[in-house]
This record gives C-alpha cells, sequence and structure tokens, in this order.
C-alpha cells in the first residue's frame, strides 16, 4: 500500500467500498436500476403511487380474510342454533363471501382512483334487477329461515297444509318436501307454507278420530257395553285417553252416536278400520239394523217439523 505524501487525504469510503458517483453517493448496482424504473414507469404520468397499490392490495386482503373469518363465525352460529340445515348455513356462508369480497375491490378501485360512482350505480342496478327476478327463491329462503329457526314443523311430523297432508321427509331452502299415505312426493314451497294454515298432526303425540254408529231399537245401555268394549280392544286404540260416545241423533227407530277414540299420529286409517271391524264384530248378532262407518257423513238437509 502506498505512503500518502505529507498534506494528502485518503477517500476512506471510496477505498472501503468502491467507486463512488457524483455527490458523494454509492453508485446503483445495473439489476436494481432497472427494478426501480420499471415500477416508476407504471406510475409515470398519473396520480397513482405506490402507496394507492399497497391499499388496494390491503383492501382486497383484507375483505378476503375478513371473508374467511365470517365463514367461519356463521359456522359457529349455525351449529349452536338448532334447526339450522347444512344447505342453509352453505347458502349464508356464500353470499357473505362473495358481500365482503366486492367491498374489497370497490375499496381497491377507489384507492386506485377509478370512480366508483358508475360502478356503485351498476350495482344497484344489478342487485335490482336480482331482487326483482329472485323474488320467490328470496321469499321462500326467507321463509326456510323462520321454518327451520322457530320449528312449527319437524322431520318425521305429519302436516296438512294446502289441501295435501303427509309426513315430512326434508325441510330445504325451497320447500317442506312431504310423502303421502298413497306413496306420492310433495314439494310445499316455503313461502306458501308460512301464508297458509298449518295443521300439525303429530305436535300432541296423539290424535283423535271418530266413527259413527247407526242403531235401530237401541237398548239404553248397548252402546256403552259392548260398542266402547269393542273400540278399546281394536289394535292401535289408546287406553288413555279412554274411548268416549256422544249421542248426535235420537228418531223413534233409530240412535245415531259418534264413537271417539285416540290413536298415534301417522296410523288413523288403518286403526279406524280396525275400529270399524270391531265393532261390527261385536254386533254381527244383534237382532235389528245397524250400521257403522269411518267417514262421518255430513248431516242431512231435512226440513222443519211442522208447528
Amino acid at each position: 500500500m502506498p505512503t500518502p505524501s505529507p498534506g494528502a487525504s485518503i477517500d476512506v469510503a471510496r477505498a472501503a467500498v468502491g467507486p463512488v458517483g457524483q455527490g458523494g453517493h454509492r453508485a446503483p448496482t445495473p439489476g436494481r436500476s432497472r427494478v426501480i424504473d420499471t415500477v416508476t414507469s407504471w406510475f409515470s404520468g398519473s396520480d397513482i403511487t405506490g402507496w394507492d397499490v399497497l391499499f388496494a392490495v390491503l383492501a382486497v386482503l383484507g375483505a378476503w380474510i375478513l371473508s374467511r373469518l365470517s365463514r367461519k363465525a356463521i359456522l359457529a352460529i349455525g351449529a349452536r342454533t338448532k334447526g339450522l340445515s347444512p344447505q342453509l348455513l352453505a347458502v349464508a356462508t356464500r353470499v357473505v363471501h362473495y358481500f365482503l369480497l366486492l367491498v374489497g375491490i370497490g375499496l381497491a378501485l377507489a384507492f386506485l382512483g377509478f370512480r366508483t360512482e358508475p360502478i356503485l350505480g351498476a350495482v344497484i342496478v344489478v342487485v335490482i334487477v336480482a331482487v326483482l327476478a329472485l323474488r320467490g327463491i328470496a321469499d321462500n329462503f326467507g321463509a326456510a329461515i323462520i321454518l327451520q329457526t322457530r320449528m312449527p314443523v319437524r322431520l318425521g311430523d305429519e302436516i296438512e297444509s294446502m289441501d295435501w297432508t303427509g309426513v315430512v321427509k326434508e325441510l330445504n331452502g325451497r320447500s317442506v318436501v312431504i310423502r303421502t299415505v298413497d306413496g306420492r312426493e310433495v314439494h310445499l314451497p316455503n313461502a306458501a307454507v308460512l301464508a297458509a294454515p298449518l295443521v300439525n298432526h303429530s305436535v300432541l303425540g296423539a290424535r283423535r278420530a271418530t266413527v259413527e254408529v247407526r242403531l235401530g231399537d237401541a237398548l239404553p245401555d248397548e252402546v256403552a257395553t259392548s260398542v266402547l268394549h269393542a273400540v278399546g280392544g281394536a289394535h292401535g286404540v289408546h287406553k288413555r285417553p279412554a274411548p268416549e260416545f256422544l249421542t248426535v241423533s235420537v228418531e223413534p227407530a233409530r240412535t245415531t252416536v259418534h264413537v271417539r277414540y285416540w290413536h298415534a299420529p301417522t296410523t288413523e286409517p288403518h286403526v279406524t278400520s280396525a275400529v270399524v271391524a270391531a265393532i261390527g264384530e261385536a254386533l254381527r248378532d244383534r237382532p235389528g239394523e245397524w250400521a257403522v262407518t269411518g267417514q262421518v257423513p255430513a248431516p242431512p238437509l231435512v226440513p222443519p217439523a211442522p208447528v
């Protein structure tokens, strides 16, 4: 290393680091210079800065993270809430997910300097058209939430709605699916089920049925002894409450009574058949006319008796 002459100075930074440019700054490497020039060229001639791009990326990333967290929150709430089906939770999480992503994209565009008024107007128009086009689906979906949270019906219940009677097999976001006694599957729209009277035959655990018995020249205790005893022994009739009868008409040659009994909710046709057969067997050897029917007829239209 050469010895400096008296009065001379040594550039320590130049000697240790290398050559420097004018003004004492280190000359940039060629690779770094190209990256900086490329990034700078992206925003040349515009008002967008690197901070704007950073905020836009953070907005989209934050919306995506928030959508993931909201999905977990909805699933957790659904697990603690009884009656919400997996299909309903899946639709709810999907709607919230896309909504949050759209909000994040809108914020990103705002950070990048785009005018959000036209975008917002287009979104509003699309939403209005979607609401009008999917109004029926939205009504059924909202009704499904009420049905599955308030639970007026459950799987396995026998219900009656809109002139249809059957056992509930499925509750989904569109309809209540029931199966009738003759093997047909009926889809009742959720909104229509809520709007129409809904009868649940299974909610109390038992139902009451009635058969009509007509006896010619009936004895005073004949119904209480022979008829009720036969009904109590029929297959499917509950012991509690016990069978009972009501006298509905008395004529000189005929007495009409309604025999009432309780049975399981979904067994009415079979139990009624067994009751009619049991009463018929008990009255088989009885003298005089008699009749038993499981279909209670409407009262006859007769003119009033003369005064």
